[in-house]
């Protein structure tokens, strides 16, 4: 018997450099599809939750356009939203005051100091985008 065992040859046909081939094994594709982009948004003349609906839909996309009308049923959201949220908690600080205030409110309390800055940073995005569209609409209208 040989004291030699036979090396295996293995053939693979993966690359082993960092090759565009070696990144699109697997499924992984860094290259945009035209399917993936965004369509520049277009202005639409819209109610309240149409205005609502493509705010938050346009999260980033600050392409396009944006109609009068989307603009300030947008910002009315906004304004009534945010005075709304946190009129209730300044309420429920002034109701948690007293001695005897329920667990229950105590919590609702905190869970809205809590979230306060959630919904100002969830807004932010869409406000930058809005406010961009708008920009371009009214440049291209001039």
């Amino acid at each position: 018997m040989s004291e030699h065992k036979p090396t295996r040859y293995i053939h693979s046909e993966e690359p082993r450099e960092d090759t565009p081939e070696a990144l699109n094994l697997d499924g992984f594709d860094d290259e945009e599809h035209p399917d993936e982009l965004r369509d520049p948004a277009v202005a639409q003349q819209v109610g309240f939750a149409g205005a609502v609906r493509l705010f938050y839909r346009h999260y980033w996309n600050s392409k396009g356009h944006a109609s009068a009308s989307e603009f300030w049923w947008a910002i009315v959201y906004l304004v009534v939203g945010t005075v709304l949220y946190f009129g209730a908690t300044i309420w429920l600080n002034y109701l948690t005051l007293a001695e005897n205030a329920s667990s229950l409110l105590r919590t609702v309390f905190m869970l809205l100091v809590i979230t306060n800055p959630l919904w100002v940073v969830v807004n932010i995005g869409p406000t930058v985008s809005l406010v961009k569209r708008r920009l371009n609409s009214r440049h291209t209208a001039e």
